[in-house]
């Protein structure tokens, strides 16, 4: 009995060591790989219900620093290297500038990689660490707000857009990233749109 035991031994510590790396393989195939130069597709929602009643859910669409969140109503577009963005009605066939914190509750301005120097109190701002949000690697930040709360803010650690914001009890969420085509003209700023200053 023990000399077949011994005689078998080789062949259940190859078929181990085959299942582990089979194992690891399925978990490194199943982590979401979208880089910042792929056209990438996300979920995203806008849950205000403990504040306002509202909850938005939409579509979010990246590539080459271009950003679109499009909530159906209305969609944002952001140039994030210029830091520039647009709010679009589509129905109206208006625009109108985005304020900075619009842009920043998608994707926050960052400096060699933080975004506590944009912050308004740069000595509250602090990395609270890493953390795997829907399979991505995320930086999390507790931001102080003069107001008197903390605003949390979930960044990707790669394309370092927000995958998740904390903002009292609205709470913005990515989730689902995925590279898919789309045309390119969508991450457009709006042309032959006219320029309002209040919500049409």
């Amino acid at each position: 009995m023990i000399v077949r035991m011994c005689q078998r031994t080789p062949h259940v510590l190859r078929l181990t060591l085959v299942l582990f790396s089979l194992v690891v393989l399925l978990i490194g195939c199943n982590r979401n790989t979208v880089h910042a130069s792929d056209f990438v597709i996300a979920d995203v929602t806008m849950d205000a219900r403990a504040a306002t009643g509202n909850r938005l859910i939409g579509k979010l669409y990246l590539s080459n620093g271009r950003l679109r969140v499009d909530w159906g109503v209305f969609a944002d577009i952001i140039d994030l290297s210029k830091r520039t963005g647009w709010r679009i009605f589509d129905s109206s066939k208006t625009y109108m500038d985005l304020a900075d914190k619009d842009l920043s509750t998608y994707a926050p301005e960052m400096t060699s990689g933080s975004l506590c120097p944009h912050t308004q109190v740069p000595s509250a701002c602090k990395l609270l660490g890493k953390e795997e949000m829907n399979g991505r690697v995320a930086n999390k930040w507790d931001v102080w707000n003069p107001r008197g709360f903390h605003v949390y803010w979930w960044t990707d650690d790669k394309l370092q857009i927000t995958l998740r914001c904390e903002i009292g009890e609205t709470i913005y969420e990515v989730k689902n990233l995925r590279n898919a085509p789309f045309t390119d003209t969508m991450l457009a700023p709006p042309a032959g749109y006219q320029k309002v200053k209040t919500w049409p």
